[in-house]
């Protein structure tokens, strides 16, 4: 069921505001199958939103706050994602006698701003969903300094390949020992 409904008759030129909750319960619903999920020790989300009617069209603008998780990519403890993003989509109404057919099948710029209806509700779930997700960096991170998992020492090699160690170098490697050093900056 959706969560985020605006009835476009109670939309004038002038615009309505609305006032939304993102429960826990909504986002563990919109962000099942992905990676992040609702952050539990921050408050509740919020979806602020001004509807202007312009023509058959809607303009949505507003500004949605949230509290994100999601696992790191170094060291895949939880990594916290604030959400705090401006929503900006044009609802173009689609219908029997109005816009039938979709529009250009090429997408241009101003396309990727607008979302399409049918009746006299804007449903903004998928909306929200999107602006959600796309807060969340490729690679997410703890903290700016995360050192990522430590490398176990029965694993790790050398810290210099001059350090030998017990079993001394393999003679295989032991002509890029001469290399070692070459590549230093010379001072001029």
């Amino acid at each position: 069921m959706p969560q985020f409904v605006i009835n476009v008759q109670d939309i004038d030129e002038a615009g309505k505001s609305y006032v939304f909750s993102l429960t826990p319960a909504w986002l563990a619903s919109a962000l099942g199958g992905t990676d992040v999920r609702a952050d539990e020790r921050a408050p509740e989300g919020r979806l602020e939103v001004e509807a202007h009617k312009q023509g058959a069209d809607v303009l949505v603008r507003g500004r949605l706050t949230s509290a994100l998780v999601t696992e790191c990519s170094r060291c895949l403890d939880d990594a916290f994602i604030p959400v705090n993003v401006e929503v900006v989509s044009l609802m173009t109404a689609r219908g029997a006698e109005l816009r039938p057919v979709p529009d250009e099948l090429e997408l241009t710029p101003e396309d990727l701003d607008r979302e399409f209806f049918t009746g006299d509700r804007l449903v903004l779930d998928g909306v929200v969903r999107e602006h959600l997700l796309l807060e969340v960096p490729i690679q997410p991170l703890c903290t700016d300094e995360c050192p990522g998992i430590p490398v176990p020492a029965a694993v790790a090699g050398p810290s210099d390949l001059r350090d030998v160690g017990r079993g001394g170098i393999d003679p295989r490697l032991a002509p890029l020992l001469k290399l070692v050093g070459k590549n230093e900056p010379t001072e001029e």
